[in-house]
Protein backbone atom coordinates (compact mmCIF):
# COMPACT_ATOMS: atom_id res chain seq x y z
CA UNK A 1 0.00 0.00 0.00
CA UNK A 2 1.37 3.05 -0.88
CA UNK A 3 0.42 6.43 1.39
CA UNK A 4 -1.00 9.38 -0.48
CA UNK A 5 1.08 12.53 -1.53
CA UNK A 6 -1.62 14.32 0.77
CA UNK A 7 -1.47 12.25 3.52
CA UNK A 8 2.31 11.84 3.32
CA UNK A 9 2.83 15.89 3.74
CA UNK A 10 -0.14 16.05 6.32
CA UNK A 11 1.84 13.60 8.34
CA UNK A 12 4.87 15.03 7.66
CA UNK A 13 3.60 18.37 8.85
CA UNK A 14 1.76 16.94 11.90
CA UNK A 15 4.54 14.86 13.05
CA UNK A 16 7.28 17.51 12.63
CA UNK A 17 5.25 20.23 14.77
CA UNK A 18 4.92 17.60 17.35
CA UNK A 19 8.53 16.71 17.24
CA UNK A 20 9.13 20.74 17.85
CA UNK A 21 7.43 21.21 20.74
CA UNK A 22 8.73 18.15 21.75
CA UNK A 23 12.00 19.71 21.70
CA UNK A 24 10.71 22.33 23.82
CA UNK A 25 8.77 20.62 26.37
CA UNK A 26 10.46 17.16 26.03
CA UNK A 27 6.86 15.88 26.74
CA UNK A 28 6.17 12.43 25.19
CA UNK A 29 1.98 11.52 24.08
CA UNK A 30 1.96 7.51 26.07
CA UNK A 31 -1.25 7.56 25.17
CA UNK A 32 -0.42 8.10 21.35
CA UNK A 33 2.73 5.91 22.12
CA UNK A 34 0.99 2.84 23.31
CA UNK A 35 -2.03 2.87 21.06
CA UNK A 36 -2.37 -0.23 18.56
CA UNK A 37 -3.57 0.49 14.99
CA UNK A 38 -3.71 -1.00 12.02
CA UNK A 39 -0.61 -1.04 10.15
CA UNK A 40 -2.47 -0.72 6.49
CA UNK A 41 -4.47 2.44 8.06
CA UNK A 42 -0.73 3.96 9.63
CA UNK A 43 -0.91 7.05 7.30
CA UNK A 44 -4.72 7.67 8.10
CA UNK A 45 -3.79 6.85 12.01
CA UNK A 46 -1.38 9.97 12.02
CA UNK A 47 -3.16 12.29 9.53
CA UNK A 48 -6.21 12.47 11.65
CA UNK A 49 -3.57 12.82 14.94
CA UNK A 50 -4.43 16.39 16.01
CA UNK A 51 -1.50 16.78 18.94
CA UNK A 52 1.23 14.29 18.66
CA UNK A 53 4.25 15.05 20.71
CA UNK A 54 7.26 13.05 19.77
CA UNK A 55 10.87 13.12 19.88
CA UNK A 56 12.75 14.39 16.87
CA UNK A 57 14.11 10.73 16.65
CA UNK A 58 10.76 9.12 16.88
CA UNK A 59 8.85 11.46 14.72
CA UNK A 60 11.57 11.25 11.91
CA UNK A 61 11.62 7.08 12.53
CA UNK A 62 7.82 7.29 12.28
CA UNK A 63 7.65 9.55 9.06
CA UNK A 64 10.29 7.08 7.51
CA UNK A 65 8.12 4.30 7.75
CA UNK A 66 5.23 5.70 6.42
CA UNK A 67 6.96 7.15 3.25
CA UNK A 68 8.22 3.68 2.50
CA UNK A 69 6.94 2.16 -0.38
CA UNK A 70 4.95 -1.02 0.72
CA UNK A 71 5.50 -0.19 3.98
CA UNK A 72 2.20 -2.02 5.60
CA UNK A 73 3.35 -5.35 3.62
CA UNK A 74 6.59 -5.29 5.66
CA UNK A 75 5.92 -4.47 8.61
CA UNK A 76 5.85 -7.93 10.94
CA UNK A 77 2.25 -7.58 12.53
CA UNK A 78 -1.50 -6.34 10.80
CA UNK A 79 -2.09 -4.62 14.45
CA UNK A 80 0.83 -2.89 15.88
CA UNK A 81 1.42 0.02 18.76
CA UNK A 82 2.81 3.09 17.44
CA UNK A 83 5.70 2.49 20.14
CA UNK A 84 6.66 -1.10 18.36
CA UNK A 85 6.90 0.59 14.74
CA UNK A 86 8.69 3.04 15.75
CA UNK A 87 11.24 0.39 17.30
CA UNK A 88 10.51 -1.93 14.25
CA UNK A 89 11.46 1.24 11.75
CA UNK A 90 14.89 2.12 14.22
CA UNK A 91 15.78 -1.68 13.55
CA UNK A 92 15.63 -1.72 10.24
CA UNK A 93 17.14 1.44 9.38
CA UNK A 94 20.09 -0.09 11.69
CA UNK A 95 20.17 -3.17 9.99
CA UNK A 96 20.25 -1.29 6.19
CA UNK A 97 23.04 0.34 7.20
CA UNK A 98 24.91 -2.83 8.84
CA UNK A 99 24.41 -4.07 5.34
CA UNK A 100 25.42 -1.17 3.33
CA UNK A 101 28.37 -0.70 5.51
CA UNK A 102 29.36 -4.64 5.04
CA UNK A 103 28.46 -4.17 0.99
CA UNK A 104 31.04 -1.41 0.80
CA UNK A 105 33.75 -2.84 3.15
CA UNK A 106 33.66 -5.77 0.56
CA UNK A 107 33.47 -3.36 -2.15
CA UNK A 108 36.89 -2.13 -0.78
CA UNK A 109 38.59 -5.48 -0.40
CA UNK A 110 38.04 -6.46 -4.03
CA UNK A 111 38.90 -3.21 -5.45
CA UNK A 112 42.03 -3.09 -2.98
CA UNK A 113 43.02 -7.01 -4.58
CA UNK A 114 42.37 -5.80 -7.83
CA UNK A 115 44.44 -3.15 -7.81
CA UNK A 116 47.20 -4.95 -6.84
CA UNK A 117 46.82 -7.23 -9.51
CA UNK A 118 47.16 -4.19 -11.88
CA UNK A 119 49.92 -3.19 -10.48
CA UNK A 120 51.83 -6.33 -10.28
CA UNK A 121 51.50 -5.68 -14.60
CA UNK A 122 53.03 -2.66 -15.36
CA UNK A 123 55.90 -0.27 -13.51
CA UNK A 124 55.70 3.32 -15.05
CA UNK A 125 58.77 4.92 -14.50
CA UNK A 126 60.08 8.90 -15.06
CA UNK A 127 63.14 9.43 -16.58
CA UNK A 128 63.78 13.23 -16.96
CA UNK A 129 61.75 16.23 -16.26
CA UNK A 130 62.40 19.43 -17.88
CA UNK A 131 61.27 23.06 -17.99
CA UNK A 132 61.13 24.36 -21.70
CA UNK A 133 60.82 28.29 -22.07
CA UNK A 134 58.93 29.34 -24.49
CA UNK A 135 60.80 30.12 -27.82
CA UNK A 136 59.53 31.42 -31.26
CA UNK A 137 61.91 30.53 -33.28
CA UNK A 138 61.58 27.14 -32.32
CA UNK A 139 57.49 28.02 -32.99
CA UNK A 140 57.07 27.38 -29.02
CA UNK A 141 54.82 29.68 -27.92
CA UNK A 142 54.05 28.85 -24.48
CA UNK A 143 55.90 27.53 -21.41
CA UNK A 144 55.89 23.74 -20.97
CA UNK A 145 57.02 21.22 -18.45
CA UNK A 146 58.42 17.84 -19.98
CA UNK A 147 58.10 14.58 -18.82
CA UNK A 148 59.72 11.43 -20.37
CA UNK A 149 57.88 8.48 -19.12
CA UNK A 150 59.39 4.74 -19.70
CA UNK A 151 56.80 1.59 -19.17
CA UNK A 152 58.17 -2.06 -18.86
CA UNK A 153 55.76 -4.56 -18.83
CA UNK A 154 55.67 -7.17 -15.77
CA UNK A 155 53.85 -9.51 -16.31
CA UNK A 156 53.70 -12.13 -18.73
CA UNK A 157 51.29 -11.51 -21.81
CA UNK A 158 51.84 -8.78 -23.82
CA UNK A 159 49.47 -5.99 -23.20
CA UNK A 160 48.27 -3.73 -26.10
CA UNK A 161 47.04 -0.15 -24.42
CA UNK A 162 46.77 0.95 -20.52
CA UNK A 163 45.98 3.62 -18.45
CA UNK A 164 46.10 5.01 -15.07
CA UNK A 165 47.01 7.77 -12.79
CA UNK A 166 50.75 8.90 -12.06
CA UNK A 167 51.62 11.46 -8.60
CA UNK A 168 54.40 12.89 -7.91
CA UNK A 169 55.29 13.10 -4.08
CA UNK A 170 57.73 15.46 -2.33
CA UNK A 171 60.18 14.77 0.40
CA UNK A 172 57.38 14.96 2.96
CA UNK A 173 55.14 12.74 1.79
CA UNK A 174 52.85 14.82 0.03
CA UNK A 175 51.40 14.99 -3.79
CA UNK A 176 52.58 17.99 -5.53
CA UNK A 177 51.16 17.32 -8.92
CA UNK A 178 48.90 14.07 -10.22
CA UNK A 179 47.61 13.22 -13.79
CA UNK A 180 45.89 10.19 -16.02
CA UNK A 181 47.98 8.93 -17.88
CA UNK A 182 46.83 6.86 -20.92
CA UNK A 183 49.30 5.27 -23.80
CA UNK A 184 48.33 2.97 -26.83
CA UNK A 185 51.37 1.27 -27.42
CA UNK A 186 52.10 -2.45 -27.45
CA UNK A 187 54.27 -3.78 -24.77
CA UNK A 188 55.34 -7.60 -24.91
CA UNK A 189 56.50 -9.70 -21.99
CA UNK A 190 59.37 -8.24 -20.14
CA UNK A 191 59.73 -5.21 -22.35
CA UNK A 192 60.52 -1.54 -21.33
CA UNK A 193 59.61 1.00 -23.77
CA UNK A 194 61.00 4.73 -23.31
CA UNK A 195 59.04 7.27 -24.63
CA UNK A 196 58.84 11.26 -26.36
CA UNK A 197 58.29 13.40 -23.64
CA UNK A 198 54.92 15.02 -22.45
CA UNK A 199 54.67 18.28 -22.38
CA UNK A 200 52.14 20.17 -19.25
CA UNK A 201 51.23 23.70 -20.84
CA UNK A 202 52.75 25.47 -17.84
CA UNK A 203 50.92 28.04 -15.76
CA UNK A 204 52.94 29.96 -13.29
CA UNK A 205 50.21 30.55 -11.21
CA UNK A 206 49.44 27.24 -10.60
CA UNK A 207 50.82 26.09 -7.35
CA UNK A 208 51.67 22.54 -7.95
CA UNK A 209 53.01 23.33 -12.14
CA UNK A 210 55.17 25.74 -9.53
CA UNK A 211 56.30 22.90 -7.21
CA UNK A 212 56.55 20.35 -10.26
CA UNK A 213 58.49 22.72 -12.08
CA UNK A 214 61.34 23.48 -9.42
CA UNK A 215 61.00 20.54 -7.16
CA UNK A 216 64.54 18.47 -8.82
CA UNK A 217 63.53 14.78 -10.06
CA UNK A 218 65.74 13.47 -7.65
CA UNK A 219 63.86 14.10 -4.59
CA UNK A 220 60.61 13.26 -6.02
CA UNK A 221 58.61 10.17 -5.73
CA UNK A 222 56.31 9.10 -8.68
CA UNK A 223 53.29 6.72 -7.48
CA UNK A 224 51.65 4.86 -10.61
CA UNK A 225 48.01 3.09 -10.19
CA UNK A 226 47.50 1.59 -13.33
CA UNK A 227 43.06 1.22 -13.56
CA UNK A 228 42.80 -0.50 -16.64
CA UNK A 229 45.28 -2.72 -18.88
CA UNK A 230 44.12 -3.95 -22.54
CA UNK A 231 45.94 -7.09 -23.49
CA UNK A 232 47.04 -8.14 -27.43
CA UNK A 233 44.65 -11.46 -26.93
CA UNK A 234 41.91 -8.72 -26.34
CA UNK A 235 41.29 -9.84 -22.76
CA UNK A 236 41.23 -7.09 -19.93
CA UNK A 237 41.35 -6.32 -16.56
CA UNK A 238 39.74 -3.17 -15.44
CA UNK A 239 38.62 -1.31 -12.26
CA UNK A 240 34.88 0.05 -14.14
CA UNK A 241 34.53 -4.17 -14.01
CA UNK A 242 33.78 -4.24 -10.43
CA UNK A 243 30.12 -4.82 -9.88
Amino acid sequence: MRPSPWSTHLVGAVLLCGAVLACGSRRRDDAFLASRVPVDRLDSVLGAADSVHLRLADARTLLGVVAESDFAANLPHDTMSIAEIVAWGRAQHVQRDSVAAAAAAARRVREEELQRHLDSLLAVTVVSKSYLPKDPDMERFQDYISLTFAYHNKGRKAIRAFQGDVAFIDTFGDSIYSAHLKVDRPLAPGQTRQEPGRIIKYNPFRTEHERLRNTPLSKLKVIWHASDVVFADGSRVSLDSLP
